[in-house]
């Protein structure tokens, strides 16, 4: 009980304190309205049959899948996370690990992040006998917000200066009118008024007169896309029903407490975190602990590395509690003309007595 706590105790946490960053972070962005998804896929598999060894000598792959959905007003939000991973041996699931869940949150006043709100949530590893799921309802505090135009106002700020079109970073109350011109967008006419006045903007306060290039590169950061973030986070609690539980128990009333936390530690970088505990009103003799935690980072735009950790801590009324976790890194880019990706997998089954490991490197090139 005393390590679940621990676990706990750092996810939320970290979930309380994710918006404190540098003097202008990009949670410092406030938007009226938040709505955007995200679904991640990596698949490796690898064959190996040597006619000079008995049997087939490596049979085996691995399936990750992640998928987040957001929305979020002044007075309703939800959040969709779901999590899965799929060991593969012999074209059959040798393990796994998953779990997902779904909030709908509304909120009795505009001006206070106070909620009230309903959850559903399931979650599953190998070795047991059937997943986990449960209903809850209850009250919670905070939101979420869509953050990407002052992504985007801090990656214009940097190519300027990295084209030295501009002499010296933008100041702060630059950069953030900036973002608010970009959360605008559906007020101008075209992308080149938009641009212009973001041109405006700049030009003001650097003294310098941007040229053709440093123009095209504030249109291009404008229009791209596949670089929303957002920030905020939720903490909440309640009671529930416990509609299928892993341990073979009756279906008790539940208490609940989970957390939700997405932060941007710069523009084309996401991390997101969520944690829950449920269990009986007597929480500390049996309960149920998850921790999904993802950290997606754009190296560039052809670069993608992508970091997943799973946990689930299943304590039951009686016998001793049982782990099972899953860390996965896999990123796919180009060196020189060189397409390589890697994969690397550890897993912990509930059972295991050790972790698996699996990685997965792949390098292809055009001679000709």
């Amino acid at each position: 009980m005393k390590k679940m706590m621990v676990l706990l105790g750092v996810a939320l946490l970290t979930i309380g304190v994710v918006g404190w960053a540098t003097p202008l972070s990009l949670c410092d962005y406030h938007a009226p309205q938040t709505s955007f998804s995200s679904l991640n896929l990596s698949f490796s598999y690898r064959y190996f049959d040597n006619p000079a060894t008995p049997g087939i000598d490596v049979n085996s792959g691995k399936l990750v899948a992640k998928y987040d959905k957001l929305y979020n007003s002044p007075d309703f939000g939800y959040t969709i996370a779901g999590t899965g991973e799929l060991d593969i041996s012999n074209f059959a699931v040798a393990g796994g690990l998953g779990n997902g869940a779904g909030t709908v949150r509304y909120y009795f006043s505009a001006d206070m992040p106070v909620f009230g709100f309903g959850r559903t949530e399931a979650s599953f590893a190998a070795g047991q006998s059937k997943p986990a799921v449960n209903l809850s309802a209850g009250l919670g505090y905070g939101r979420f917000t869509d953050v990407t135009p002052l992504a985007k106002a801090v990656k214009i700020a940097q190519d300027l200066v990295r084209l030295k079109a501009i002499s010296k970073p933008l100041p702060d109350d630059t950069v953030m009118a900036v973002a608010k011109e970009i959360g605008k967008k559906v007020e101008y006419k075209s992308t080149k008024d938009l641009v212009a006045a973001i041109q405006t903007l700049v030009e003001k306060a650097s003294g310098a007169t941007l040229g053709a290039r440093a123009i095209l590169t504030i249109e291009d950061d404008v229009l791209a896309t596949n670089d929303q973030v957002s920030c905020g986070w939720a903490i909440q609690a309640g009671l529930g029903y416990q509609l299928i539980d892993p341990t073979g128990g009756s279906h008790d009333v539940l208490v609940t407490i989970s957390g939700d936390a997405a932060f941007a530690p710069q523009p084309g970088s996401q991390f997101t975190l969520h944690a829950s505990v449920y269990g009986p009103v007597a929480l500390t003799q049996a309960n149920t602990l998850t921790i999904n935690a993802t950290y997606d980072y754009a190296l560039n735009s052809d670069v993608d590395i992508i970091l997943n950790y799973q946990l689930q801590r299943v304590q039951p009324q009686s016998g001793p509690a049982t782990d099972s976790q899953a860390l996965t890194v896999s990123t796919a880019f180009n060196v020189r003309g060189a397409n390589v990706s890697l994969q690397v997998g550890f897993s912990k089954g509930a059972t295991a007595t050790d972790w698996s490991k699996d990685i997965t490197i792949s390098v292809g090139m055009n001679l000709l």
